[in-house]
């Protein structure tokens, strides 16, 4: 359009365009040009924002057809160009230099594949070469039996609370004075140790893959506990009992996923035989001998939301014709040599010979048992006459599954069974749903929210001409499923997500919400430097104790838990989620008004000096987020060596501008370069100019420059993009 009394002629933006990263990736959409009458001696062109954006120019032709030069009369801010009008007609475009695309996807897999970015880190693929870029810690990442893991020299309460899991030789004590040793790890521990090893792990997937599947096959250690109660043990047995199901349970995930050929079958097969589960679920409980009527939690549950998912390809009748062939697996006390033997007599040792024959006077390990004189005994059919929908399409349509002759019928039969040879009806059920086209979309679906964005949902039609990117990596997310030998491998489909162009393109970045174990742990890893390369204990510029984000001092156990940094941020309790479908992916799940402003109080405790001993001034009277220390100045200094560069206010805004967002690119970030300038040319009174370079360099508690650079990392990471990733 021509606007003679605008005086210019606007253009849709010319971007530079971006690699192309894998097939069919293309670019976002180019932002558009809008502009309005002259005022003040100026015009303004506005514009629509372009993801990561790193360098923008406004370029000038006069006439039309003419070479495009950049105008440099005019300057840009928060998505607009302001220039002092000028005599005559122009046309304008914009052009986008957009940020590198290893740059882009360094800080999706340190977001996504980690639990964020580390300024060691960032330099490290930033790199773009060899082993130092962001496709090599992809390839590092996804074999984790090759890193060697130093979290354990990064902070001693790793080792420490390592030591105290386990099962005891004998009973796990009941004095709560007793603190050390295998068995006498408690709630609170074993959930500092998950968000310690978030913080310190050189193995990240590993540790967001353990937290994934801890929260897919969720169990209540709360209900645990109150088993144990129900059997009479007191004091810190019963937590300590249940911490012990729960490392046992997620001990033999973390072991199976160091195999490289590691399956859906594994994890759901652990699953099935935690006795966490066992009990979580009433499984413990379910009798299938008449005229008992067995017990449907647990085989309802498995399927929609372990295995295949909501109303995809069962209804109730197969609920109830399953919940029989888990009648019988239970948990049993049993002799410490008989832990792995699910068909175990009960121990009879006891601790006082003379004493009670009661479960608190035996000695020996609370394992998975089966008892078959509870089993239901009968040939059991699920899913009868059920095929494959034809949206699956070949080779879903046209195999056979199981011990079925028709093609896509996956009906099982579960024959007669007595004796000892109930508990196959079990594994039976697992080995047929480990492999459905219903598992392999519901668990692809699941891994696509964790990896990429919300969104991704079951029931595409995978035959028709209409696809979506989504739904396109869905289907290669089976198809290395269904490839891989044997079957249900997870490399090739986590491969074949991070290999996709909606992870590695715009699609993969900045469009989910942390949770809250996620932006704790990336708050303190964003500062999180070694002073001298060593990363070990002592050395750190940012730090948790672990029980800092997890637990609060004071009051009884159920009040510590729910004070605690993770709790008041969002409800997130580690292994202790009452509700069977675990916690959110989704954004929607984790924002609201209360849960913003809690995680705001937890970044202004963070990065606050360190308080002195019994000092509770940090934060209110929760005196474990003592334990979360930071300090921005002494990693400024270390980033920023030249005296004149330390007082450059400009410098020390982009230093933690691209600590905290290194995905979005230093024109993206204009705005936020704005108010930091502001910030830090502010004194704490509010009055400005106050110029951050007459400052007196220090990292001194209370000093007027450790204030402001504290106050200005805590400004930026309260801001919206810090809590994405």
């Amino acid at each position: 359009m021509n606007t003679s009394n605008f005086g210019l002629f606007l253009g849709v933006g010319l971007l530079t365009t971006l690699p192309a990263l894998a097939d069919g990736y293309t670019d976002p959409a180019a932002p558009t040009l809008t502009g309005g009458p002259a005022s003040n001696a100026q015009h303004r062109l506005s514009f629509t924002p372009y993801p990561s954006a790193d360098v923008l120019r406004m370029l000038r032709s006069e006439p039309l057809g003419a070479p495009w030069i950049e105008d440099v009369s005019g300057v840009f801010s928060n998505l607009t160009w302001t220039a002092s009008a000028p005599a005559g007609n122009a046309f304008h475009r914009l052009e986008v230099q957009p940020l590198g695309s290893n740059a882009l996807l360094t800080a999706t897999v340190l977001n996504k594949l980690g639990y964020g970015p580390t300024p060691e880190l960032l330099d490290r693929l930033w790199q773009n070469s060899g082993n130092n870029s962001a496709a090599a810690w992809i390839a590092e990442q996804s074999a984790p039996e090759t890193i060697t893991e130093r979290a354990g020299l990064a902070h001693t309460n790793i080792a420490f609370i390592q030591s105290r899991f386990g099962t005891a030789t004998n009973p796990i004590p009941g004095s709560l004075a007793i603190n050390s040793g295998p068995g006498t790890a408690s709630t609170t521990d074993i959930q500092a140790w998950l968000a310690l090893n978030a913080v310190f792990a050189d193995r990240q997937l590993h540790e967001v893959l353990t937290q994934f599947w801890e929260n897919h096959f969720v169990t209540w250690m709360g209900k645990s506990a109150n088993f144990f109660i129900g059997a009479q043990y007191r004091d810190g047995f019963p937590q300590r009992a249940a911490c012990e199901w729960e490392w046992r349970e997620v001990s033999r995930w973390r072991e199976a996923m160091l195999r490289t050929n590691w399956t859906f079958y594994d994890m759901l097969r652990i699953s099935a035989e935690s006795p966490a589960m066992i009990t979580y679920l009433d499984t413990a409980t379910s009798r299938g001998n008449p005229p008992n009527i067995p017990n449907e939690n647990f085989s309802r549950e498995l399927l929609e939301l372990f295995t295949v998912g909501v109303d995809n390809g069962y209804d109730q009748t197969d609920i109830v014709a399953m919940a029989p062939c888990w009648t019988g697996w239970t948990v049993q006390l049993v002799n410490a040599t008989n832990a792995l033997n699910p068909f175990a007599p009960q121990s009879t040792v006891k601790i006082d010979p003379a004493g009670p024959n009661a479960f608190t006077n035996l000695v020996g390990v609370w394992a998975m048992n089966f008892m078959f004189n509870r089993h239901a005994t009968g040939a059991k059919t699920i899913f009868p006459g059920k095929t494959v929908p034809a949206r699956f399409g070949p080779p879903y349509t046209t195999k056979t599954y199981g011990a079925n002759a028709t093609a896509g019928l996956y009906e099982l039969v579960i024959p007669a069974r007595t004796t000892t040879n109930g508990i196959v009806d079990g594994y039976d059920i697992i080995t047929h749903l480990a492999d459905l086209p219903f598992t392999q979309e519901y668990m692809s679906v699941k891994l696509c929210r964790l990896f990429v964005h919300d969104g991704f949902a079951t029931g595409y039609n995978f035959t028709d001409a209409a696809t979506t990117p989504e739904e396109d990596l869905v289907r290669a997310c089976m198809a290395a499923w269904e490839g891989a030998s044997p079957k249900g491998q997870m490399r090739p489909v986590l491969t074949a997500i991070f290999n996709s162009a909606l992870f590695r393109g715009h699609g993969g970045n900045a469009h989910k919400v942390k949770t809250p174990l996620e932006f704790c742990a990336s708050a303190i890893r964003a500062l999180r430097q070694s002073t001298n390369g060593t990363g070990n204990h002592g050395t750190w510029l940012a730090y948790t104790d672990g029980y800092g984000l997890t637990f609060s001092q004071g009051g009884d156990a159920r009040s510590q838990g729910n004070a605690s940094a993770l709790m008041r941020i969002g409800g997130m309790s580690l292994f202790n989620r009452e509700a069977p479908d675990g916690y959110p992916e989704n954004a929607s799940g984790w924002v609201d008004a209360g849960s913003l402003a809690e995680r705001i109080r937890f970044i202004s405790s963070l990065c606050k000096p360190a308080a002195g001993t019994g000092s509770t001034s940090k934060n209110d009277q929760n005196t474990s987020l003592l334990s979360n220390v930071t300090d921005p100045v002494r990693l400024l200094l270390l980033r920023l060596p030249v005296v004149a560069d330390q007082h450059d206010a400009g410098k020390v805004a982009d230093l933690f501008l691209g600590l905290l967002f290194p995905g979005e690119g230093r024109a993206s970030l204009d705005a936020y370069r704005h108010i930091a300038l502001n910030y830090l040319n502010t004194d704490d009174t509010g009055n400005s100019p106050s110029l951050f370079s007459g400052l007196t360099i220090s990292n001194a508690s209370g000093s007027a420059y450790d204030n402001r650079v504290r106050g200005l990392v805590a400004m930026l990471m309260s801001l919206q993009r810090f809590h994405e990733q």
